[in-house]
């Protein structure tokens, strides 16, 4: 029974393969047979599935370069070998990452069953508003920005805060006014990746990620990202839309370009991470998204399974010379060594 339950599971994995492949091809001009079998030879290196396939412009790397590819199955390898999953609610528990980094968090946040209507007066201050997101979810699901500058805000806020289960309430982030330019219905945020490991810490691929018209920036939703140079804090490429595969110059609602944008306080974004990596040095894999304030950077929250489109965007492939990441995974797994051919000198610091 296993055995045929499991025939046909491959049968049908081929079929999806063989109707993706004739797909593709309309797009790319190779034959279908061609992009079927490089599928199945993409999946037995690193089990990529069909959507890293298009998205990454697969089929158009070179065969070395198509080693170098990180995709979900190989980040989640990582993270298993790698990782103290003892520790993993530092990061999945938003109020407990709100006291553990403290230092870098810049803003008061309670658990919703403790805020009074004299305390979310408190928290919304001059900025009439609060943030209140689920305690442990993640993709900006259930984030919301409730509005509590007058009474029957006020109300309505509390109103949803006391039917809020799990719930966290926190001060709304008032954004750097660069920043602010892209879109000022939504903090903007710069997700950095991290991987922890016996070899040292590395910081790569930073991503500036900014709303459309939503209030909440988050690339899985309604948002545009784009390829920043760790060196200098500059964005170097337009912005994708991840959702819809189109990629733009400038913000399609505020006309603000995106490639040349000097990040405020770069430095000290990369001394944060610098002083915050540590105390997460058990969770060998994390996507840190900050928020740039007048007075400098601070920690909006960390990811455990941090998504990884951007980086390795096959339209932006030219920030890595086509190389993908996996090398650095491999660096910590102890299985190579950093390339020193200049292929990641725009997106790679080593602390």
């Amino acid at each position: 029974m296993k055995e045929s339950t499991g025939l046909a599971r491959i049968i049908s994995s081929r079929k999806h393969i063989r109707e993706f492949a004739r797909s593709y091809s309309a797009q790319c001009g190779k034959s279908a047979g061609w992009i079927e079998k490089d599928i199945i030879q993409a999946k037995k290196i690193n089990h990529i599935s069909l959507g890293e396939y298009s998205w990454l412009g697969y089929d158009s790397l070179t065969e070395e370069q198509k080693k170098t590819v990180c995709t979900l199955w190989s980040r989640a390898e990582y993270r298993k070998t790698l990782t103290d999953r003892r520790y993993i609610c530092i990061l999945m528990n938003k109020y407990i990452f709100s006291k553990v980094f403290s230092e870098f968090y810049g803003r008061r946040c309670y658990l919703a069953k403790d805020v009074t209507e004299e305390l979310l007066c408190s928290l919304a201050g001059e900025e009439g508003r609060v943030i209140a997101k689920p305690n442990c979810k993640g993709q900006g699901k259930g984030v919301k920005v409730l509005p509590a500058s007058g009474p029957e805000e006020l109300d309505a806020a509390m109103e949803f805060i006391r039917g809020a289960e799990n719930y966290i309430v926190e001060e709304y982030i008032t954004q750097h006014a660069r920043l602010a330019e892209l879109n000022p219905g939504a903090v903007s945020i710069i997700r950095f990746y991290s991987l922890s490991s016996p070899r040292g810490d590395l910081v790569f691929a930073p991503v500036l990620t900014c709303a459309i018209s939503k209030s909440i920036s988050n690339g899985c939703q309604d948002a545009l990202t784009a390829m920043i140079d760790i060196r200098s804090g500059e964005v170097i490429t337009d912005a994708v839309d991840q959702n819809k595969l189109v990629e733009h110059q400038c913000h399609p609602v505020t006309g603000v370009r995106f490639k040349g944008l000097q990040i405020p306080y770069w430095q000290e974004c990369l001394e944060l991470m610098r002083k915050a990596m540590p105390l997460a040095g058990k969770i060998s894999n994390i996507g840190w998204d900050l928020a740039i304030t007048e007075n400098g950077p601070l920690i909006v929250e960390a990811n455990t399974i941090p998504g990884f489109n951007t980086a390795q965007y096959g339209g932006y492939r030219w920030v890595t010379e086509g190389w993908g990441y996996r090398p650095l995974f491999d660096y910590g797994l102890g299985l190579g060594e950093l390339p020193e051919d200049g292929r990641y000198d725009k997106v790679l610091i080593k602390l």
